[in-house]
């Protein structure tokens, strides 16, 4: 007969014990034996079971004078620690979580190293060098979660961003991350970047331009537009950065009421300007017939394309209006233009269903009566205004940078924030939120956010060296998570066994010890 005990020890935890009662044939009376199965969490009041004891043949030995002798994975965490340290961000986790940082690191380890779900993390754990002499499981990962509040997360970022500096350019674009938990408020039907209706999160983040490296992220309503997601920056700006933040912002952000709150707030700005908008159109309007001039050549990273400056007044405020044609752009633009505009001209004649509607609705003019049935025609007025006013040409404004190249140079820099979340999504395993409750799916993106560091720095190193085009960031995390290292409990010294010529590349690339 079985049964459990539950015994405090003296540093408070609850251990629980296994007991099996039985006849004791020799003594000749009852007698028990038991077996400590796990302790219990203090916050769930759940059992946590015991790790188990590697068995035979998973990576110890007993050598001939008796001691044990381990072999253990060294090369994820060497690489992931230099990362760490060449950026800053072990420090900064070191100041902001004091207890938690040994764990946060480990889970980021994982993260960047494996790519896979958090809940695989017991395996790889038990077979790799960790911040955690003890390795880590995935219930004690789940448990870390709610600890990583967003109180905490915006100390580490105001910490984050101090140590990045005040010079650098931020770019700020957001993303979706689907979800189909029903405990996570923020969690809304809306379209993704692939304009596929799900329920998801919105995800904001700003980069730096010239690290490429993420210094801030914010969780957001899955309905909520780009252009009202920089409210939310606007209301925390004094949290996350005392400093000005000079943010570069595409066109989806721009609206005048966010041209008026960035003034407000005292925010340097490069934003792109919509079509949309009487700005941009009445830029087009005066430059249509005169910047195709040599005089207005301006060439970035190799692409020449026509630009000019208006110094305007805009509520007061100085404002420097950029505006470009790029011929080159603008030729395969119309190319582009005119097969939508015939293959939508025979789908609506064949009656097929439209994929982009709006754009039916705007460039076409359809009749319908009994006797001739359906004719459709093209707006020509509509067509010739797009030709004429959007093919080729780009419009940016700027409270602070004058100059139209170099305005253009920074603001094409910008796609560091895209890379990021590429990587985020398809890289660390972040397409779908697997957390059901909003204080873990704080804490499950801030470890995301702090993997992504990590993978930014180690694939910016591979871009450097010119690698990028012969391996995979995945292949080199792979081949360096291959070298093992062998240690002799009593002895000091560890030996390393036998290294690939790749993993040779990759030490003195990274100069890992």
């Amino acid at each position: 007969m079985s049964s459990q005990v539950k015994v405090k020890a003296k540093n408070g935890r609850i251990y629980v014990y296994e007991v099996d009662s039985f006849w004791n044939k020799e003594k000749k009376k009852p007698d028990s034996r038991r077996k400590c199965i796990g302790h219990i969490n203090e916050l769930t009041g759940e059992i946590v079971p015991n790790r188990p004891r590697a068995k035979s043949g998973s990576g110890f030995r007993q050598s001939k004078s008796g001691s044990r002798i381990t072999v253990t994975g060294c090369g994820s965490f060497s690489i992931v620690d230099k990362a760490a340290h060449e950026t800053g961000v072990i420090d900064c986790l070191r100041r902001v979580f004091p207890n938690h940082w040994p764990y946060i690191m480990t889970c980021c380890q994982f993260l960047a190293s494996a790519g896979d779900p958090l809940y695989l993390i017991d395996r790889w754990s038990a077979h790799n060098e960790t911040y955690l002499p003890d390795g880590l499981i995935s219930q004690r990962a789940s448990e870390l979660l709610p600890c990583l509040t967003l109180s905490k997360q915006q100390e580490f970022f105001r910490t984050w961003i101090a140590h990045n500096g005040s010079k650098e350019y931020f770019a700020l674009d957001i993303t979706s991350i689907s979800s189909y938990s029903e405990f996570i408020s923020m969690v809304k039907y809306g379209y993704n970047r692939d304009h596929e209706p799900l329920p998801q999160i919105n995800l904001l983040m700003i980069t730096g331009q010239k690290s490429r490296l993420p210094i801030y992220f914010m969780p957001l309503d899955g309905k909520i537009k780009d252009v009202k997601a920089l409210k939310s920056v606007l209301e925390n700006q004094t949290m996350i950065a005392p400093k000005t933040l000079s943010l570069i912002m595409d066109k989806g952000f721009f609206s005048l009421y966010n041209l008026e709150a960035l003034y407000k707030n005292h925010f340097h700005f490069a934003l792109g300007v919509p079509f949309t908008s009487r700005i941009a159109r009445e830029a087009v309007e005066k430059y249509r017939d005169k910047i195709e001039s040599h005089y207005n050549v301006v060439s970035v990273s190799g692409n020449e394309v026509y630009g000019a400056t208006d110094l305007q007044k805009w509520e007061g405020h100085r404002l420097y209006l950029h505006i470009y044609f790029d011929s080159d752009k603008a030729a395969g633009e119309k190319k582009a233009f005119n097969h939508k505009l015939h293959t939508t001209y025979e789908a609506l004649c064949s009656g097929e269903k439209i994929k982009d509607e709006e754009f039916a609705e705007k460039y076409f003019i359809i009749k319908e009566t009994k006797v001739r049935g359906r004719k459709v025609l093209y707006n020509d007025e509509a067509i010739e205004s797009h030709l004429k006013n959007r093919v080729g040409w780009f419009v940016m404004v700027s409270n602070f940078i004058k100059d139209k190249k170099e305005a253009l140079a920074i603001y094409r820099e910008k796609d560091s924030v895209e890379k990021s979340f590429d990587d985020l999504k398809n890289q660390m395993d972040m397409k779908r939120l697997r957390v059901h409750s909003e204080e873990a799916m704080n804490g499950r993106i801030f470890l995301q956010f702090i993997a992504l560091i990590l993978t930014v720095w180690i694939r910016q190193k591979l871009s450097e060296a010119k690698w990028a085009k012969k391996y995979s960031y995945q292949e080199i995390m792979n081949e360096i998570g291959e070298l093992k290292k062998i240690s002799e409990q009593g002895k000091r010294k560890n030996l390393t066994l036998q290294t690939t010529s790749l993993q040779n590349q990759i030490i003195e690339l990274f100069g890992l010890k």
